[in-house]
């Protein structure tokens, strides 16, 4: 797995969950997948996370569609089991995230609990079905110095919570664009 760039998982209608098994008691951390840059999760009604992508950080691209009971991206609850795998004392995940890019995903509620710094972002892409999406981990000073585009329909981008209304008017709104009505 260490040449590992690309993996793509579709129609997997039975893997409720995927996790790493600790493989040694090394203190050194190193990462699983660190040639890793593109995942795409197709279908997967049954997967609720991908929190195992902690262990990616060198992921660019990430496309997750139709996973019928995907409620987080990372799991907060989650995190600290998949960090004990390889010993990572401070993850800092999607570090060099470029696309995140989501849709059909009516469960999902949070893409991480708190906000990320993503100082490779470039788009984040909603297209459809995502209505208990309220929150991204986003604020005035995570993409700083970054121009990101978030496309996504304008009645999904009005429910967006902030954490003042001056975040999403002086920092996204310029950046949002509909992708449908």
């Amino acid at each position: 797995m260490e040449h590992l760039e690309e993996l793509c998982f579709q129609y997997c209608e039975s893997t409720e969950e995927m996790k790493m098994e600790k493989l040694s008691t090394s203190i050194n951390y190193a990462p699983c997948f660190p040639t890793l840059n593109r995942v795409s999760i197709l279908n997967c009604n049954k997967l609720t996370d991908v929190t195992w992508l902690i262990l990616a950080p060198n992921l660019r691209f990430l496309s997750i569609y139709g996973c019928a009971k995907m409620e987080e991206i990372l799991s907060e609850e989650k995190l600290g089991e998949v960090t004990d795998v390889v010993g990572i004392p401070n993850p800092k995940p999607f570090m060099k995230l470029e696309t995140l890019d989501l849709g059909n995903l009516p469960e999902l509620k949070s893409i991480y609990w708190d906000t990320l710094p993503f100082p490779c972002l470039k788009t984040i892409c909603l297209w459809w079905g995502c209505p208990k999406l309220e929150k991204l981990p986003l604020n005035s000073h995570t993409t700083e110095g970054n121009q990101v585009t978030i496309l996504g329909r304008e009645d999904w981008w009005a429910t967006i919570e902030w954490e003042n209304e001056a975040t999403a008017g002086d920092a996204f709104l310029p950046s949002f664009r509909t992708v449908f009505k």
